[in-house]
């Protein structure tokens, strides 16, 4: 860790390692419970969010008080507005190639599953509310869970620079299971990547979050419009 590193004191891999259980692992088995009640596909969709709002109020407890530290270790290297709008622009359009190589197998002759986005776009379809809250949620939540909480656990952990990257992409892509689609564990894992070695360098955790809710928000927007009913 260099200077801009904040860690009040060394933690234990033992307790570093349970905190990233708990941020990978809570949201599953919460979202599973909602899923098997009988709330309808619409409630299931709106609640199912507030798992992720949860999951990083209980991470930020567990951080200050089992950790002992800071939540977000990493202060951004650059702060100026014009840095900020050029990382979004650069990482949005980053993304949209994460996307787009992510649809090759699909052009090799692999039948994706596309009956989950499909469902979901219709029932989203007229409810921009709603979507601004389901992308605002995942932008916000699920880079602090995975970029600013668990990259940086992992940097605690391991000496090699990549490994963290790699491992919480790798978390980040499985994190989107319910989807059953090759394309989305493989789009989200580039992004996680790119996100990864993003936040590495310059540790803007604020530009990654505007992104997340772009890339999102724009995708669904896309597919309630274009996407057959």
């Amino acid at each position: 860790m260099d200077e801009l590193t904040i860690s009040t004191k060394k933690t234990s891999n033992t307790v570093l390692i349970a905190g990233i259980a708990i941020a990978f692992v809570l949201p599953i088995i919460l979202t599973e419970i909602i899923a098997a009640s009988k709330l309808d596909y619409l409630d299931k969709i709106f609640y199912s969010r507030f798992i992720y709002w949860a999951d990083s109020a209980v991470i930020i407890l567990y951080a200050y008080f089992a950790e002992h530290q800071k939540p977000l270790l990493w202060r951004a290297k650059q702060r100026d507005i014009g840095f900020f709008i050029l990382s979004v622009i650069v990482l949005y359009f980053l993304g949209l190639g994460c996307s787009v190589v992510s649809a090759i197998p699909r052009f090799l002759g692999w039948k994706e599953n596309d009956e989950v986005i499909k469902k979901l776009a219709d029932i989203l379809r007229g409810r921009t509310a709603l979507i601004i809250f389901i992308c605002l949620t995942a932008g916000v939540t699920e880079e602090f869970l995975f970029r600013g909480y668990i990259l940086t656990r992992l940097s605690l952990i391991f000496k090699n620079r990549y490994l963290p990257v790699i491992i919480s992409a790798v978390l980040f892509s499985l994190l989107h299971y319910r989807y059953n689609s090759l394309r989305e564990y493989l789009v989200t894992f580039a992004i996680g990547v790119v996100f990864g070695v993003y936040y590495q360098k310059y540790r803007n955790i604020g530009a990654l979050m505007a992104v997340h809710f772009l890339v999102d928000f724009i995708g669904l927007e896309v597919a309630t419009h274009f996407t057959l009913k």
